[in-house]
C-alpha cells in the first residue's frame, strides 16, 4: 500500500478512536457535577484571560485555565474585579460563588467540558502522531484503543483539570525525544522540545518528565558513537541545551513572557512567596526554590505554585485515606500508586501491558523499538519513583502519566499480534481486548471505577478512599435530595 494511502488511512482510524472515546465519555459522564477543583480553576482561567493577572490559583501552571477560560470568556461569563485576598479559603470562595452563584452552572459547565474534550482530543491525536513516527502504524492505533477503553482515561477527559493533559503532553515528549536523540535532527528536537513546554505549562509533576529527558538525552550524547561534525558529543549536548531552552520559552509564553502575576508588578499572591518557600521542610528543595527564586528562571506564580507543590504533593498533607481496607491519615505505604493503577485498570488492559512488557523485556520486539521502548519504560519507572515518596491522597490521577506511558506497552502487545503469523498469540490479545470492554465500557460514572480484582466498582469503597473513588461529582444529586426531601420539614441536611 501506497504510503500516502497509509498515512491517510491511519488519520481516519485514529481520529475514529478519539471520537469514539469521545462519545463514550460524553454519556457516561453526562451526570457528573463539577469536581471540587473545577470551579476554582474555570474563574481563575476567566481572570487570566480578562484581566491578565495570574494571581487566582497559581497552583497549576496556566494552559489549561487560559484554554477554558478562553472559551468560556468568549461565550459570556461574569466575573467581579479582582482584590487581594488574604487566604487560599477566601481565594476559593471568591472563584467557587463567581462560577455556581453569580453565573449559571450548567451552562458554564458544558462549555468548559467541550472545551477539554477539543483540548484531550487534540492531545490524543498529538500523541497518536509521535507513536506513529517512533513505533509504528499499528503500536499508535493499539495504544488509542487502550486508552478509548480505560475508564480513568474517559473520566478525566471532559474535567477542568490538569492531569490528563499533563500525562499526555509528557508521554509525547518521552516519545519524541526518544526518536530525537537517535536522530540529533532539529525538527525532531523541537518537537520534543514544545511537548515538554506544553507539559511543562500544564502541571507542576511535569519537571519529573523534564528531568528523565534531559537525563537520557545526556546519556545517549555520551553512550553514541562519537563522531565529528554535525553530530559530535558536544554538538549533541549544545542541541539538548537549546531542547530545554525552547521547553522554557513555551512556559514564558503563557504566562505572556511577564515575571510578574500582575501588570503592575506587585506581589499579590493569597499568601507570600516568602512564605510558601519557608512552608518547605527538605532544606534541599528550599535551597532549589531559593534559587530558583534568586535567578527568575520562572515566572513568580509558577514558582509558589511549585513551592506548593513540593510542600503539599512531596511533602505530603493531612488527607485521610483508606487503602487495601486500612485507614492512614495523612499518608499511604510507598506501594500505593502501583496497586491503585492496578485496581483502577481493568483487567484486559493490565494483560495487554503486561504482555507487552514481557515481549519488550525479552527482545521479541522489533529492534527498531528497544531503545525507544527503553526510555519510555525508564522514565514511567522514574515517575514512580517519585511518587512513592509523595502524597497519596489525590489517588489514580496523580499517577496518570504512568498509565498513558504503560499503554504504549499494550499497543505493542496488539500490534505483534497483528503482525502474528499464530492464532495463540492473537486469541489472547483479542480475549483481553473482550474482557476489558465488558468490564469498562458498560460504567457509567467511570471516575469510580474499579476492576473486579479490587472488589468491583460496587464493593471498592471498603478497601479504597481518596480522590480517585469521589471528588465531588455526586453534587447536584445531593443537593436534588436536600431540596426534594428535606426542604420545608424544619430540618437542615449537613453533608460532610
Amino acid at each position: 500500500m501506497p504510503f500516502y494511502v497509509r498515512h491517510r488511512f491511519f488519520g481516519w482510524l485514529a481520529f475514529s478512536l478519539i471520537v469514539a472515546g469521545i462519545t463514550r465519555s460524553a454519556i457516561t459522564t453526562r451526570l457528573d457535577s463539577f469536581t471540587l477543583d473545577e470551579p476554582y480553576h474555570i474563574a481563575a482561567g476567566v481572570s487570566y484571560v480578562k484581566y491578565r493577572d495570574f494571581r487566582v490559583n497559581p497552583e497549576h501552571p496556566p494552559l489549561v485555565k487560559l484554554w477554558v477560560g478562553t472559551v468560556i470568556a468568549a461565550t459570556g461569563f461574569h466575573l467581579d474585579a479582582l482584590r487581594q485576598f488574604s487566604d487560599k479559603p477566601e481565594e476559593r470562595l471568591f472563584t467557587t460563588q463567581t462560577t455556581l452563584r453569580q453565573n449559571d452552572p450548567d451552562s458554564a459547565q458544558r462549555r468548559a467540558r467541550t472545551a477539554m474534550y477539543m483540548l484531550n482530543g487534540l492531545l490524543l491525536f498529538a500523541l497518536a502522531l509521535a507513536l506513529r513516527r517512533v513505533f509504528g502504524y499499528a503500536v499508535a492505533l493499539g495504544t488509542l484503543l487502550f486508552l478509548a477503553i480505560d475508564p480513568t482515561v474517559s473520566a478525566h477527559m471532559p474535567v477542568v483539570m490538569t492531569d490528563l493533559p499533563v500525562a499526555l503532553s509528557s508521554a509525547t515528549a518521552v516519545i519524541l525525544g526518544a526518536q530525537a536523540f537517535q536522530t540529533w535532527k532539529w525538527a525532531h528536537l523541537a518537537a520534543c522540545s514544545g511537548a515538554l513546554g506544553l507539559a511543562l505549562a500544564t502541571k507542576h509533576s511535569a519537571p519529573v518528565i523534564l528531568l528523565g529527558v534531559i537525563v537520557i538525552g545526556t546519556g545517549c550524547a555520551f553512550i553514541q558513537n562519537q563522531v565529528s561534525g554535525e553530530n559530535s558529543r558536544i554538538k549533541k549536548l549544545g542541541k539538548l541545551t537549546a531542547l530545554l531552552v525552547g521547553a522554557m520559552l513555551v512556559l514564558w509564553a503563557t504566562y505572556l513572557f511577564r515575571y510578574a502575576e500582575t501588570t503592575s508588578g506587585s506581589e499579590s499572591f493569597n499568601q507570600p512567596l516568602a512564605q510558601k518557600i519557608a512552608d518547605v521542610q527538605s532544606p534541599l528543595y528550599r535551597g532549589v526554590l531559593l534559587v530558583m527564586d534568586k535567578t527568575r528562571v520562572v515566572p513568580r506564580a509558577y514558582l509558589w505554585g511549585f513551592a506548593d507543590t513540593i510542600h503539599a504533593g512531596m511533602e505530603g498533607r493531612e488527607s485521610a485515606q483508606t487503602f487495601l481496607g486500612k485507614f492512614y491519615p495523612v499518608r499511604a505505604p510507598r506501594y500505593f500508586f502501583p496497586v491503585t493503577i492496578g485496581a483502577k485498570l481493568p483487567i484486559g488492559l493490565s494483560l495487554l501491558v503486561l504482555l507487552g512488557l514481557f515481549f519488550f523485556l525479552t527482545r521479541r520486539v522489533p529492534n527498531e523499538w528497544r531503545l525507544s521502548g527503553g526510555l519510555v519504560l525508564a522514565v514511567a519507572l522514574l515517575f514512580l519513583l517519585v511518587l512513592s515518596g509523595g502524597a497519596t491522597y489525590a489517588g489514580v490521577r496523580h499517577a496518570l502519566p504512568v498509565v498513558i506511558l504503560l499503554s504504549v506497552f499494550a499497543g505493542m502487545s496488539i500490534a505483534l499480534a497483528i503482525e502474528s503469523a499464530g492464532g495463540a498469540r492473537r486469541a489472547i490479545v483479542a480475549l483481553a481486548v473482550l474482557a476489558a470492554c465488558v468490564s469498562a465500557l458498560p460504567q457509567m460514572r467511570p471516575w469510580g471505577y474499579y476492576n473486579e480484582l479490587a472488589g468491583g466498582t460496587a464493593n471498592a469503597y471498603k478497601y479504597f478512599l481518596d480522590e480517585s473513588l469521589d471528588l465531588g461529582q455526586r453534587t447536584k444529586e445531593f443537593a436534588a435530595y436536600a431540596q426534594g426531601d428535606w426542604e420545608g420539614k424544619g430540618e437542615r441536611p449537613y453533608w460532610w
